[in-house]
């Protein structure tokens, strides 16, 4: 084996290896976003309802307090 075709090979499997490893990671930051794009939601979720729920506790004190006073 000539010393170009020894080069040859030794780079076209780096560049196999290179692009596999590429596509592993671009699958990984895929996986990535789409949890913390689903996490995100849930909190926004969790942080509406919350507000939800605190306007709610706070009709009911008004409402409480009118009554008492």
């Amino acid at each position: 084996m000539t010393t170009i075709d020894y080069n040859t090979q030794y780079w076209k499997s780096k560049s196999v290896k290179r692009n596999a490893e590429n596509k592993e990671l671009k699958k990984r930051i895929k996986e990535l976003t789409n949890s913390r794009d689903s996490w995100k939601e849930k909190y926004k979720r969790k942080r509406d309802s919350s507000d939800l729920l605190s306007k709610e506790i706070e009709a009911i004190k008004k409402k409480i307090e009118k009554i008492l006073n």
